[in-house]
């Protein structure tokens, strides 16, 4: 039965991205966010240091999986419309913003990792090797988002200003220059078109 749900998710998460409505977090990421809060909620039922270090780490994950997919990860189900040219969003957040909330997403992150590392110290000292495994794959989630869900976003906000703007990603502008006017621009194998020619 487990083994047909997990196919049954692995299909969804591929038919999702061709149905998904724009600025909405990607499957693949929800999901993660979904089963780890859900994990984490169960054993916050234990009445040791186990599960209080669990309910304090569930807190933080709560508010902060809830501040990612209100800001971050709905960028990131923009990549492919980023990198195809196809359908841009109607409007950008600002650039500012993003970098200030990805600042507080961060302090975030190492105030979540702190309490997975006091669950984790908690369970091996107790003994309880399945609760420190999840709690250390629960860091390594957390260190992936800051080292390359961030960045990522941050490159999908640049694409898509930059197509906004009809400019490339250095600022420098994709449409064709002049060939006509006072300042002509040369072609390529031809030179400036106006110079008068020599010799024939």
């Amino acid at each position: 039965m487990q083994t047909k749900l997990i196919i049954a998710a692995v299909i969804t998460a591929f038919a999702v991205p061709a149905i998904a409505a724009p600025n909405e977090t990607p499957y693949a990421l929800s999901a993660v966010h979904a089963d780890n809060q859900g994990q984490l909620e169960r054993i916050t039922r234990r009445p040791d240091e186990i599960g209080a270090a669990a309910r304090a780490a569930a807190d933080l994950m709560t508010s902060h999986n809830a501040a990612q997919e209100r800001l971050v990860l709905p960028l990131l189900g923009w990549a492919e419309s980023a990198t195809t040219g196809t359908v841009l969003p109607a409007a950008l957040p600002d650039r500012n913003s993003l970098e200030a909330e990805l600042s507080q997403l961060y302090d975030g992150d190492v105030d979540l990792v702190t309490a997975l590392i006091d669950l984790y110290a908690a369970a091996e000292e107790a003994g309880d090797s399945e609760t420190a495994r999840l709690a250390e794959r629960m860091i390594w989630h957390e260190t992936n988002d800051v080292q390359l869900l961030y960045p990522a976003a941050l490159l999908v906000h640049t694409a898509m200003a930059s197509r906004d703007r009809a400019t490339g990603p250095m600022g420098i502008s994709l449409e064709p220059g002049p060939l006509y006017g006072e300042h002509p621009m040369p072609m390529m194998g031809v030179g400036d078109p106006h110079r008068p020619r020599s010799g024939n």
